[in-house]
């Protein structure tokens, strides 16, 4: 009996340590009846790293590519769509030097076999400009327009023949490009010192032989053009007094005007006429020298040179008025000894000239003013100082 109650005592007491095991285990609590280790297993239905991947699900990188999907760079692209580089190109369009420059596309030997052409009547050439006796627009063999030009000689002057013509080759502008300088010599059938010799310029422009200018001497007259197309025309206006003309045909063939500058000398004092200027009298006075020849002493020389190109052969008043505003007044005067130095120092005496219309200026002034006005067209100082052209025969007319 004491060992079934000791037996009966240890049950009891092996009993009530596993119900007290039980109750203090909180892992093993479920007060919901259900297994807590499997429905709450946070490290597996939490797993950010699987389920909210965010690399994965949200890859900016690949669903907002916004150098795929707006493409400035090539959509944009204003370099593209607006180049005015290539559609205004001025250059390109407007270069006259290419489009008018035969010599880009033919060898000068070429140029002068198209003048030979035209001295052999086997081709025309066009007026460009009315200068002389041209007719501006007017096509011409060689023939017509020796026979027109002594047909106007006729007219204007006495009856006259053609005694020779003659051809030289230039190179105006010195560009390398050939003109064709052409002298025609007509004889006044009376009067044979009196000579007329009628000077043109002809370029082949494209597929067209152009005359550019004409131009002429006559009795007490002189003129001639250079190897590099720059012309002077000058003639006698009295014992003591000279003028010319200088003009330039460029190295696209163009005829400019240069200046026009009239010389006097032999007096004994610097001297320029004042008639035609509005100079009051007390002033007038004091700017006016009294002059005389020059006899064993020092001839002083007068240059008046004009920038505009205006002459006058009109008694009418409107028209001297117009000689007066568009040339006179545009004229500078410089006075030179002997030996070549300024006649005129007197600072006080210059500025009394300037203000009073006449513009008296040195001669190192007007060189340069003259060198200044070459330049604006390419005459440079070796093309004014040019040799003159080789002039070559084409035939020649013997008097009976």
């Amino acid at each position: 009996m004491k060992k079934f109650l000791k037996l009966l005592c240890c049950m009891m007491v092996v009993a009530l340590m596993v119900s007290g095991c039980s109750k203090d285990e909180p892992g093993t609590e479920t007060p919901t009846g259900g297994t807590p280790t499997v429905t709450d297993e946070p490290k597996v239905t939490d797993e950010p790293n699987v389920t909210d991947t965010p690399d994965v699900t949200d890859a900016p990188n690949v669903t907002d590519e916004p150098k795929v999907t707006d493409e400035p760079d090539v959509t944009d692209t204003p370099v593209v769509t607006d180049a005015p580089v290539v559609t205004d190109e001025p250059k390109v369009t407007d270069e006259p030097a290419v489009t008018d420059t035969p010599a880009v596309t033919l060898t000068p030997e070429e140029v002068k076999a198209a003048y030979e052409e035209f001295i052999e009547g086997k081709r025309k050439a066009v007026a460009t400009t009315d200068a002389g006796m041209l007719e501006e627009g007017r096509s011409y063999f060689f023939d017509e327009l020796t026979e027109d030009f002594g047909t106007k000689l006729e007219q204007n002057t006495l009856p006259c023949v053609i005694k020779s013509r003659e051809k030289a080759y230039i190179d105006c502008g010195m560009d390398g490009y050939p003109e064709l300088a052409i002298k025609l010599s007509y004889e006044r059938a009376e009067y044979e010192d009196s000579p007329d010799d009628e000077f043109i310029v002809i370029r082949l422009n494209g597929d067209e032989l152009n005359i550019v200018t004409n131009f002429a001497e006559y009795y007490r007259s002189f003129a001639d053009i250079n190897e590099y197309g720059y012309i002077t025309v000058g003639g006698s206006g009295g014992a003591t007094t000279y003028t010319n003309t200088n003009s330039f045909v460029t190295a696209e063939g163009k005829a400019v005007f240069l200046w026009t500058e009239t010389g006097r000398f032999g007096f004994d004092k610097p001297y320029f006429p004042l008639d035609a200027y509005e100079i009051p009298d007390d002033v007038k006075e004091v700017v006016a020298r009294e002059v005389g020849y020059a006899e064993g002493g020092n001839a002083y020389e007068m240059d008046r040179v004009s920038f505009s190109e205006y002459d006058c052969d009109s008694t009418d008043p409107e028209e001297q008025n117009r000689y007066n505003d568009e040339y006179l007044l545009n004229c500078y005067y410089t006075f030179v000894d002997d030996d070549g130095n300024n006649a005129v120092t007197d600072e006080e005496y210059i500025k009394l000239c300037n203000d009073n219309i006449v513009k008296l200026v040195t001669k190192e002034e007007l060189d340069q003013m003259r060198a200044d006005k070459a330049m604006e067209y390419g005459c440079t100082s070796e093309i004014v100082s040019g040799g003159l052209p080789e002039w070559i025969v084409i035939d020649e007319v013997k008097g009976e």
